[in-house]
């Protein structure tokens, strides 16, 4: 460390003596770590390299500091990295992926590896957090704490604030307890990660391997207010132009007794939209997965989030509010939302309960969720629970679970899952006078092997009975099928040093799945390998195929297709991320249900014009030659010849920590003619009808112009402006032009937003 640095640090000590902070006490957080209190710190400088995965020491130096007192945790870190070594120091938004040089403290308030929380800081003190676990990890969740961040000469400082009350965990009756801590520090512009101790995400064991920690933890009591304010105004809706006003007033609260017990409640709660959901086109008779990003939802949220290996979800909370109940289109107001969590040292648990609005139309719901777990040592296991209740429809859906996570061995991880659906419907108008009385099972189980840095093998076996469902308050692709599933992976995570390349990873896998009537549906395998080069650039390659088998999804219940064999193959080029211009480049080819393969190329670049100012987006196109989707109006098969192009392009500006300024825009345009329309024979083959389909031209548009200023922090004014359009026609051949400008004139939706939301 520079003798600059150890003169500056002294001198402005001695000012800090004489100098208390009126919020953090003898700590303010500024990114400068110049009070006597670092000084006395926990040091941690051992880091290993963890990017490339080769333990060895880290090439820069890193040193950690740690202080816990009544407040919370602090720490500091001090980055050396010489000013001859590009430092990118790029601003982002609030929980998006940081593409800088950034520090990484993972925390585990329990000790346990079951749940952990990330906090991320980037050079320029942008921020994210989110959990991580057994179920994956998520950053949906947001908590309330501090950092700010500096640079001097070949250093450059992070200093963070982590309440006690920024998560809910167990109260020792002594108030000394075990916690463990992680840290990670990421050279950006050299694609290098390190570490301390030496853990990371790819092993097995990532979280049982931090650093265990003896700390006094401090007893707090808190109880937040969020009241807010919002005003629409929706200048054209479903096409018809107009002006309607709406104001809305409601209340959110966290109230937190004690460190271990958490209690969320809102009041009439604004799920409004200021973030705008992504357009997808899906032809599929799969329903389209959409993240939540409604704030109550995502808060506090991880004891409840059960994601299964296969991206299923026991609890979809874009179901509430949707009016999915009975079919409406239009949203539903909520009434009442609560969720209360507790974190034992043996027990944690949770209830969340949700009441919509009784609209006219009937289409209010109650949801309710509950989860309780028993943690020890290598084994947890709990039960979760859902319920929804449906009036209008008469119905009533329950789905039970029980599960386990069992780490017998440090190479070794064992979890599954047993589901249970109960749905009871009574027969009335609202739902198609339709009896249900349907029980059923579901369960998976999985296991990895991971003996070493090199090799990690996985294997999942899950059974879906043909009458589980658990939609009505989960996530569930299809029902009606038995599936295994394998995968075999190897790193090799050192070169020579004449060598251009940094790492590389090679992975194969393969799967089977049956329906439970024994009909195969997939017999596949796919092989993976990327390449990363020491000048950060990298490169992958996927290729793959599957036998022939049976589609029985796609007619939509009007038999089952004899699916020809199919293959795909894909190339992407990454330009070194450190650059001002930076890009992704791909090219695939892949079987669309026939035997002919479309083409697709995409373009996704990202020029960065300051630290503050990024420009973004993707460009694609896809070229279909057989192109096979249901045509639902007719009830037949069709392939298509078809182009299909999408543009999304963004732009992001940071004027200062608190504001953001955000133009983002997204089109979808498919011009698809018709090549031969089928019907099914008894053996599941398609022969030519005598109805053709029609050719078909659709466009989608959506713009949303968003600003956003930070009054504090989880305190924020927002002002959205949003439009989306849409056009379709017979023709089939448009051409992108005419699709792009009769979808922007074609208005469906304008509207402009404000919402102030203020924390107490």
């Amino acid at each position: 460390m520079s003798k600059t640095y150890y003169r500056r640090l002294l001198s402005v000590s001695l000012v800090c003596l004489l100098t208390v902070s009126s919020v953090y006490g003898d700590i303010n957080i500024d990114g400068i770590l110049d009070e006597p209190e670092w000084e006395a710190a926990v040091l941690y400088s051992d880091f290993v390299t963890a990017e490339p995965l080769t333990g060895s020491p880290a090439k820069y130096s890193t040193q950690v500091r740690m202080i816990t007192n009544e407040e919370g945790l602090f720490f500091g870190f001090t980055n050396f990295q010489p000013e001859s070594v590009k430092r990118i120091a790029r601003r982002f938004p609030r929980d998006a992926y940081i593409a800088s040089d950034r520090n990484i403290i993972g925390l585990d308030f329990e000790g346990a590896a079951i749940t952990a929380y990330d906090f991320t800081v980037g050079a320029s003190n942008s921020r994210s957090d989110g959990i991580m676990g057994s179920g994956g990890y998520s950053n949906d969740w947001d908590g309330t704490w501090y950092s700010q961040t500096s640079s001097e000469g070949d250093y450059w400082f992070a200093e963070v604030h982590i309440p006690w009350s920024v998560a809910p965990m167990s109260t020792p009756e002594d108030g000394t307890k075990n916690i463990s801590v992680w840290f990670s520090r990421v050279v950006f512009n050299e694609s290098l990660t390190f570490t301390f101790p030496d853990a990371y995400y790819s092993r097995a064991r990532f979280m049982e391997d931090w650093h265990s920690v003896e700390i006094d933890q401090a007893e707090t009591s808190t109880l937040d207010w969020f009241p807010y304010i919002s005003y629409r105004n929706e200048m054209q809706r479903q096409g018809e132009v107009g002006s309607e006003d709406t104001t809305d007033i409601g209340l959110d609260f966290v109230w937190r007794p004690n460190g271990s017990t958490q209690v969320t409640g809102a009041l009439k709660p604004d799920f409004g939209q200021v973030e705008s959901d992504n357009l997808v086109v899906n032809f599929s008779a799969f329903e389209t997965f959409v993240a939540e990003k409604r704030p109550f939802f995502t808060e506090n949220q991880g004891l409840f989030s059960s994601q299964l290996p296969n991206e299923d979800r026991v609890l979809y909370t874009r179901r509430i509010g949707s009016g999915a109940s009975t079919g409406d289109s239009d949203l539903v107001d909520i009434d009442v939302a609560a969720k209360v969590t507790y974190f034992g040292e043996k027990y944690d648990t949770g209830l969340f309960i949700v009441t919509e609005e009784n609209t006219v139309n009937g289409g209010g719901g109650d949801y309710l969720s509950s989860r309780i777990q028993r943690k020890s040592t290598d084994l947890v296991f709990g039960h979760r629970l859902t319920y929804a209740d449906k009036p209008a429809l008469d119905r009533q859906a329950t789905v039970q679970v029980f599960d386990a996570d069992w780490r017998p061995s440090e190479t070794i991880n064992i979890s599954a899952q047993l589901l249970h659906s109960d749905i009871q419907q009574q027969a009335n108008s609202r739902n198609q006078n339709i009896d249900v009385d349907d029980q059923d099972f579901a369960g998976w189980m999985g296991l990895s092997y991971s003996p070493n840095d090199k090799w990690q093998q996985e294997l999942y076996l899950s059974h879906y009975g043909d009458a589980f469902n658990m939609n009505d308050l989960g996530y569930m692709r299809r029902n009606d099928f038995n599936e295994f599933y394998g995968s075999t992976r190897y790193a090799k995570v050192q070169y020579d040093k004449e060598s251009s390349l940094l790492s590389s990873t090679s992975k194969i896998e393969y799967g089977y799945t049956e329906n439970t009537q024994g009909d195969r549906l997939e017999l596949w395998a796919n092989f993976e390998h990327e390449q990363v080069f020491k000048s950060t650039r990298k490169v992958m390659l996927h290729l793959g195929g599957k036998t022939s088998g049976w589609d029985d999804r796609i007619t939509r219940g009007n038999g089952n297709y004899l699916k020809p064999h199919q293959y795909w193959a894909r190339a992407m080029y990454f330009s070194p991320p450190g650059d001002d211009f930076s890009f992704m480049s791909k090219i695939e080819i892949e079987t669309d249900g026939l035997d002919k393969p479309s083409l697709e190329m995409s373009f996704k670049p990202k020029i960065y014009l300051t630290d503050n100012v990024t420009l973004g987006g993707r460009l694609s196109y896809r070229k279909y030659r057989e192109w096979l989707i249901w045509d639902s109006e007719i009830e037949q098969l069709a392939s298509f010849e078809a182009d299909s192009y999408y543009a999304d392009m963004r732009v992001d500006w940071y004027p200062s920590n608190r504001q953001e300024f955000r133009i983002k825009f997204q089109w979808v345009g498919i011009d698809a003619s018709e090549v031969d329309s089928y019907r099914l024979n008894s053996e599941g083959e398609l022969f030519s009808s005598a109805v053709d389909s029609s050719d078909f031209s659709y466009s989608d548009i959506a713009l949303q112009v968003r600003y956003r200023f930070q009054l504090a922090p989880l305190s924020d004014i927002f002002v959205v402006y949003s439009r989306g359009g849409y056009f379709g026609s017979d023709s089939g051949d448009e051409g992108p032009k005419t699709l792009l400008d009769e979808s922007w004139s074609g208005v469906q939706v304008e509207s402009v937003i404000a919402k102030i939301r203020y924390r107490f």
